[in-house]
């Protein structure tokens, strides 16, 4: 019809006149239920498919948030988890701190000699010197020749003194002769320090001697320098020498010097006493 080129105001007439016409019969006579009743059943399934994207970008964006909540608690916890962790090393070192420092209390009421308490400032580069400096020096009242010890026992004596510090010479350094008994027989002997860093030899023992592996040896007291009685040494291993009359004792020292923070500094024996 339209091909035969009507006007387009016949066109919009014709168009009017059966939009008319199917509205009278939807409303009058019903006559439109049937395609009503099928576009029913048709259009949910058109529905959910135009919701579709919707729902996806919904769930997507929900998906979202919950992430982000859930790297936000991720964070949260992780900090609370450092934050607790650092409390308790702190927590642990200050235990081991009032252990020590509880070693060293009574340590000091069984010495018959006044005591500072220092604190270990650094260990010299040059391990091989085997020396340490601690916070204390003449103005806390410390002199050379003051034997040092910890909670485990001798550590050394001081060597040099300054204003606020002190060197101190350990006790397995070379340069140190420490006069000692062994606790299980109180034969005596001479300690010194060994060849290796964490090690100390008995001097001009003879191979007969009766010593053996992990005997405590404790200074006699003999130089006047050391209290008697402070646990010094471990003998490790007595190996014999044929070409000498002399064994070789190889021992470990006591204190721990790597492990320490807090010594205790007693005052040398007066010339007087000696």
């Amino acid at each position: 019809m339209f091909a035969r080129g009507f006007s387009p105001f016949t066109r919009l007439i014709f168009w009017i006149a059966l939009s008319f016409g199917l509205a009278f019969m939807d409303v009058r006579l019903g006559a439109l239920d049937f395609l009503r009743s099928g576009f029913s059943y048709l259009m949910p399934p058109v529905q959910r498919a135009a919701l579709m994207p919707f729902d996806v970008a919904k769930e997507i964006n929900g998906f979202l948030l919950r992430h982000r909540e859930l790297q936000n608690q991720r964070d949260k916890l992780l900090a609370e988890r450092v934050s607790l962790a650092r409390a308790l090393y702190a927590a642990r070192d200050t235990q081991r701190a009032n252990v020590e420092l509880r070693s060293l209390l009574l340590l000091k009421r069984n010495q018959d000699r006044s005591a500072v308490a220092a604190q270990i400032l650094y260990q010299r580069p040059d391990w091989f010197s085997r020396r340490l400096t601690i916070d204390r020096g003449s103005s806390s009242g410390l002199m050379a020749g003051s034997p040092v010890i910890d909670a485990q026992g001798l550590v050394g004596q001081v060597t040099r003194v300054y204003a606020n510090s002190s060197e101190v010479t350990l006790v397995n350094s070379s340069d140190q002769l420490t006069p000692v008994f062994v606790e299980r027989t109180g034969q005596r002997a001479l300690a010194t320090g060994g060849n290796e860093t964490d090690q100390m030899e008995l001097r001009f023992m003879p191979t007969h001697a009766d010593i053996k592996p992990g005997d405590i040896l404790l200074t006699s007291g003999i130089d006047k320098v050391y209290p008697p009685g402070l646990p010094v040494a471990r003998v490790l291993q007595v190996i014999p020498q044929q070409a000498s009359p002399y064994a070789r004792i190889e021992c470990t020292p006591l204190a721990g010097v790597s492990r320490d923070r807090a010594l205790l500094v007693l005052s040398p024996i007066p010339a007087a006493a000696q």
